[in-house]
């Protein structure tokens, strides 16, 4: 399988020849730093560089190594970020390096020009067609994904093949190259929720506590787990939110807060009296999105056909683990569940009064929200 610069160069009729960049400076203070590019193209870009270099700090920290990002929209935790800079200053950047790591692109060229070691993930196309193409194989590392029959050869991956990448190849890829210590990442990756890049807090509104949370968070109000009407009228009253009940909230409360309610989630079931028509016309005009949740499949057909005006969808959990655990397997969640201040990484975890707990609970009320959890062994 060709290279893509082979492609060109034949096409066009002309020589490979080594590209010529030139360095303009930036200001660096580290004397000994590695660098990191997170990509702009969405089915380039890895969601789980945060756990990587969590990995990778004790053997940096000891070696005195520092992290510099040098591309990317957002700065990534644990670097030292010089994201709006020139490809030039990138480049100069990229001169000083002991090595670059991330996805595929201009770069990881340039990197691999400069002679500089380089750890490449691919997220859109084979190795074979994009890898650093200037230096030897001896000092470049590939790491693709398991591909689900082949690449998207697209700018967007529905399936986000990059991200089922294990952060701790990735790490141990940048430690053999660097070769600054023999001992190995003890981590392994057990199972990857596929939302668990996606950040959810939930609230469950028995009193009220104000909130850290990032500009733009949107809050899902859990009243099915408990609700004060008092404290759910101010989260409401102070937050964007959606609100997942079952039972019905009455119009007049949430005429007050229509403004900041985007989703009202409702579970119902074959027992429930016929909900008004009135009802829905009163969430129409209040612009509430309404999503009916069935627990049942079996009510699920006679319950669409009662309300053929509303979506009714099917509200189905896992109960089974989704992988083998360890003795002491243990797990990290996108999913925040809050009540009275106190914090917690799970439903189950809640009901056990949990808060602050990382061991993976095996039980069906735990595996319903797997799909938010990455589980992992410390080994």
């Amino acid at each position: 399988m060709s290279h893509l610069i082979e492609e060109y160069a034949k096409n066009l009729g002309v020589k490979i020849s080594e590209p010529i960049v030139n360095d303009h400076f930036f200001p660096i203070t580290q004397c000994k730093y590695i660098t990191l590019n997170q990509a702009s193209v969405a089915s380039k870009t890895y969601s789980h560089y945060d756990i990587v270099l969590s990995l990778l700090k004790p053997f940096l920290d000891r070696a005195g190594i520092k992290v510099i990002q040098i591309g990317g929209d957002k700065k990534i935790e644990g670097t030292e970020a010089a994201l709006n800079i020139s490809f030039k200053q990138q480049a100069f950047v990229l001169s000083k390096s002991l090595l670059h790591f991330g996805c595929d692109g201009a770069l990881a060229q340039v990197a691999s020009n400069k002679k500089i070691p380089t750890v490449t993930i691919y997220g859109n196309a084979f190795p074979a067609n994009v890898k650093p193409f200037f230096s030897k194989s001896t000092i470049n590392k590939s790491i693709q994904p398991n591909w689900d029959k082949k690449p998207c050869f697209a700018t967007e991956d529905p399936k986000r093949q990059i991200d089922t990448i294990k952060p701790e190849i990735i790490a141990q890829k940048v430690l053999d190259l660097l070769d600054i210590e023999k001992e190995s990442i003890k981590f392994v990756t057990k199972n990857i929720g596929e939302l668990f890049s996606q950040s959810v807090v939930e609230i469950i509104p028995t009193s009220f506590a104000p909130l850290r949370i990032p500009k733009g968070q949107e809050l899902m109000i859990r009243t099915d787990y408990g609700c004060d009407e008092v404290s759910f009228l101010k989260y409401c009253s102070n937050y964007k939110v959606s609100i997942t009940a079952d039972s019905l909230i009455q119009p007049h409360g949430l005429q007050k807060i229509a403004n900041n309610i985007n989703k009202f989630f409702l579970f119902i079931d074959s027992s429930w009296d016929t909900i008004p028509a009135n009802y829905f016309a009163v969430l129409k005009n209040l612009d509430i999105d309404l999503t009916m949740l069935v627990k049942n499949e079996d009510d699920l057909n006679a319950l669409r056909n009662k309300y053929f005006d509303t979506p009714v969808v099917l509200y189905e959990e896992a109960e089974e683990a989704p992988c083998k655990l360890g003795d002491d397997s243990r797990f990290m969640s996108s999913l925040r569940l809050i009540e009275g201040g106190k914090e917690y990484l799970s439903y189950a975890h809640w009901k056990k009064s949990l808060d602050g707990d990382n061991k993976v609970l095996d039980t069906p009320e735990y595996w319903r929200e797997s799909k938010h959890f990455y589980i992992y062994d410390r080994d």
